[in-house]
């Protein structure tokens, strides 16, 4: 399908694929019948050895907003960053190659992002494990109009109330600005320490440097979850504790812009959540020296894990639990 002249914004949606070929077809399917059709779709094949090459490729053939690059395995943060380099819209998003799209998703989040004049519009999500769909939900209403971007923090962090917000790289619509400088070097880029976790650290560093931001209280991407993917690999996260990194990172940049210390507080929480669930797994293969590095690091905020779960108390009994036990 040959692309039409029109005066509506490009959108480059970024899409890193690495061996996901069962799933690759619903996800491209997903981009090209937007309703939004000012697109320019950039998949960089990082190195697969199934059939996403050729699935890419036969795509590329079918319609020429896909463009497509074949680099050799060097993990998600090169590829997003190849794609980066390359894109040209007004606005940036990206898509896992494992999730997929409601029909309406571009077109909702760009004219949120123009006729509410933001740098970043986001969205509600649904879960999709193994077919069974459900919605992430808000247990208290979200604020839908403009907001300045450090203020949405709370909403973006406190996962116990608002679910549906989240801190996501795939929810966002970006204006191109916060990431590409004028010369097309990179403003904002992904890091290879964090590992398939940069994206965490990449949206803190976007959302500094943004003014202000804008919710749709509607959920419009599809987030599929599967055994083996990088978020799910608890080895992987335990050699290289890439979750422990990214939160470190995050605080420290929030710390040092002066964020709000309640937000900071819900970040901890977090962080001490994902050392305790790593703990866990050291404790299991009775790795010592990670078990005594992940139980130093939960002391460190250990205080405030427990005051901001005081109604949550079965939570302080399991890190509390796990710390002991990881002494024997």
């Amino acid at each position: 399908m040959k692309k039409e002249k029109n005066s509506s914004p490009l959108i480059s949606v970024i899409v890193p694929v690495y061996n996901t070929a069962p799933y690759l077809k619903r996800c491209i399917n997903s981009i090209l019948n937007q309703t939004y059709k000012e697109l320019e779709i950039i998949c960089v094949d990082d190195g697969s050895v199934d059939q996403s090459p050729k699935i890419l490729d036969e795509f590329a053939d079918l319609d020429d907003r896909i463009k497509v690059y074949h680099v050799e395995n060097q993990g998600v943060s090169s590829a997003r960053n190849k794609a980066l380099m390359a894109a040209t819209g007004s606005y940036i998003g990206f898509v896992d190659s494992d999730d997929y799209l409601s029909v309406d998703y571009y077109e909702e989040l760009v004219n949120v992002i123009v006729h509410g004049d933001v740098d970043i519009a986001t969205c509600g999500y649904y879960f999709d494990n193994s077919g069974k769909i459900t919605i992430a939900k808000n247990k208290e209403k979200v604020p839908t109009e403009p907001m300045k971007t450090t203020s949405f923090f709370a909403y973006m962090y406190e996962r116990d109330t608002y679910k549906g917000v989240g801190s996501y790289l795939w929810t966002r619509l970006i204006k191109r600005e916060l990431i590409k400088k004028s010369d097309g070097t990179l403003e904002t880029f992904f890091k290879k320490e964090y590992g398939g976790i940069d994206d965490i650290v990449f949206v803190a560093e976007v959302s500094l440097k943004s003014n202000n931001i804008q919710y749709i209280d509607k959920p419009l991407y599809y987030y599929f979850q599967r055994e083996g993917s990088i978020v799910h690999d608890d080895y992987m996260q335990l050699n290289t504790l890439c979750w422990v990194k990214a939160y470190e990172e995050i605080l420290d940049r929030y710390q040092e812009y002066g964020v709000n210390d309640s937000v900071l507080d819900i970040i901890k929480r977090m962080y001490v959540y994902r050392c305790g669930k790593l703990l866990e797994k050291a404790i299991e293969i009775k790795d010592i020296e990670k078990i005594n590095i992940l139980k130093d690091k939960i002391k460190k905020e250990f205080l405030v894990y427990v005051r901001t779960n005081l109604e949550h108390l079965e939570r302080v009994q399991w890190i509390i639990e796990l710390i002991l036990y990881s002494m024997d």
